[in-house]
Order: C-alpha cells, then structure tokens, then sequence
C-alpha cells in the first residue's frame, strides 16, 4: 500500500460513508488504500472526535456505519446523478416549485450543467392555477392518510360545495385527477383538481382506506377519469392506416385485435359514454361493434349532425384560401 496523508486518509473514508452507509473495515481499508491498523486508528480517532461512527462485530468481520441521519437536513447525489436529476426534473409539469428545484441544482452542482442558452428545450404543459395550488394537497392527503377537506364545484349540478375525502391515488392527467373515497356516500369517487376552489387537510377527520382492488379496478374501468353506472364490455373495428393512431392514442386499459382491414379494440369499462365520444371522433374510420356502444355513437352522432346543419343554415361559406 502507498504512503497517503492522514488528511487525505480521512477524507476517502468520509467520502465512502457518503457513497454507502455501512463498510466492512477490511473492505473499507483497501478502498482508502491503508492498513486495517491505521484505518482503525483513524476511525477511533473520528469517533472521539463526535464523528457518529458505529462499530459492529460479526465474528470474523468489524463493520462501520453512520445512521442515516448522520448528515442532517440534507439528501445527498454525486455528480453523476444530477444530469439526470434534472433532466427528469426537466420533464415535469412546469411550475414555480418545480423550476426552483432546477435552479438550486444547478447552483449547488460540482461542475455547472449544460443548458441550452436560448431556454428549455424540452416543453412541458403548464399546469392551471388549481392544480398548481392543489396537487401538493391531494399527494399530502393520499401519502399521510389525511382526510382531504375542499370546496368544489359539481358540474352535473352546477353546484360549489365543501366535501371530505379520503384520497387514494392521484392521476397527473392532464387533466390532474385524483381518486377517493367520498365521506357523503362511501363511494370511489373521481375528482377533477380544476374543479377545486379551495383545500385543506383535516386530521381531525378519519382517513378511510378503500380495498386496493377496487382502486385499482376503478383506475381500469375508467375513461379519461370517467366512471359511472355498471361496467360493459365494449367492442369497435377501427380501419387501417387509422388503426395504428388509435393504437397509440386510445385512452383506458384496451386490448387489440387484428381483423382482417384494421383492428378490433376491446375494453371492459363503467366509461361508455366517454369511450363513444372518442369512437364519434373517429368518423367513418371506425364501427361500434357492440350495442350499449353502438346505440350511444348513434345518437352522438345524430346530435352533431343536427347541429352542424343548424349552423350551416343561412350560413356564408368562408374562403378556402386567403386573399
């Protein structure tokens, strides 16, 4: 082993308690390239000084640890991590939270990262103001078991009231939803963040825990955080080359099936109604295949018909083609 300073000593093995916690003091030795007599005087010497060393012994090894608080107030990443720190910090929602996450990343880091000097050059949605306010309220709720406490607005009733809820996952979206155990009835319950009006968190209230199947069945049934009534299995054909983009886009838990001229989509699912409005979108790319679906793309369809001959009427046809 080489001669090395004793400062030099000290400061691999505190480096190595920063890159794990606990060593084995013969491991520990030949990482600090030092006998195990001089890492044990130099550990002895740590300990005396107040430095949080634990000593272990496992016949026929010693171990040496620090507790997991032993750096307080702090999380600690090496330089090889930062970059991706940031570049998954990159891709979140933008917020004021998240960019001054950023910033003091960047500030704190070793060897300053490269950003591009013309601005972001990855683009993420901006979050509405409720969201933004909020969300942090639903994830406290959901990971505390904290009752949720908010004011909200009912769109089917046009109503704005004060709820409790128990949250129990949250869905960023877009749109950000989350899902919870309503106090009025009982029931799961989706709830849209852009809808609340105001929160906070009440201990005060017992949190209720749902069964984590149903949860989970909800997340499945549902369509772009849509679900009511029983749940159907639902089927439509979706012709090619449209077929592939459906493949792709297609909100919910679906399976597809090659049919001979496109695909076949099959979803089981309490969203039927959400699920008809995409299959109108499609136009006469796609065919309902089953009947609660079909009969609800037909009157979707109907509707939009009617009012865009409504709209058309007495209507001057703009020109194609700009002057």
């Amino acid at each position: 082993m080489g001669q090395r300073s004793t400062t030099e000593t000290v400061v691999t093995v505190l480096q190595a308690f920063l890159q794990q916690r606990s060593w084995k003091q013969a491991d520990l030795a030949r990482h600090a390239d030092v006998t195990v007599a001089a890492l044990r005087k130099h550990l002895n010497e740590l300990t005396a000084s107040g430095f949080p060393l634990e000593r272990e012994v496992e016949h026929p090894h010693v171990w040496w640890s620090v507790p997991k608080g032993w750096f307080p107030g702090a999380v600690l990443f090496d330089s090889e991590s930062v970059p991706e720190l940031l570049r998954q910090l990159s891709r979140l929602p933008r917020s004021a939270a998240r960019d001054r996450l950023i910033r003091r990343i960047i500030e704190a880091a070793p060897r300053r990262p490269t950003i591009a000097p013309d601005g972001p050059t990855v683009l993420t949605r901006q979050p509405t103001e409720s969201e933004e306010t909020y969300l942090p309220l639903a994830e406290d709720a959901a990971n505390r078991r904290i009752c949720l406490a908010f004011k909200y607005f009912t769109m089917s009733r046009g109503a704005v009231e004060w709820r409790d809820a128990s949250v129990q996952r949250v869905v960023i979206g877009p749109p950000a939803r989350f899902v919870a155990v309503c106090h009025r009835d009982g029931a799961l319950k989706w709830f849209r963040l852009d809808n609340v009006l105001g929160a906070r968190l009440d201990d005060s209230v017992p949190h209720r825990a749902a069964d984590p199947a149903r949860v989970e069945a909800m997340l499945k049934e549902s369509v772009d955080g849509f679900h009511q009534g029983d749940t159907l299995t639902c089927s439509f054909f979706v012709r090619a080359p449209e077929s592939r983009w459906v493949e792709r886009n297609l909100p919910g838990s679906m399976t597809a099936d090659v049919v001979p001229g496109g695909l076949r989509f099959t979803t089981t699912t309490a969203g039927v109604l959400r699920l008809a409005r995409h299959v109108v979108g499609l136009g006469a790319a796609a065919r309902a295949e089953t009947p609660e679906l079909a009969l609800l793309v037909a009157e979707l369809a109907r509707g939009a018909l009617q009012s865009a001959s409504s709209g058309l009427d007495g209507a001057t046809p703009s020109p194609a083609v700009d002057p």
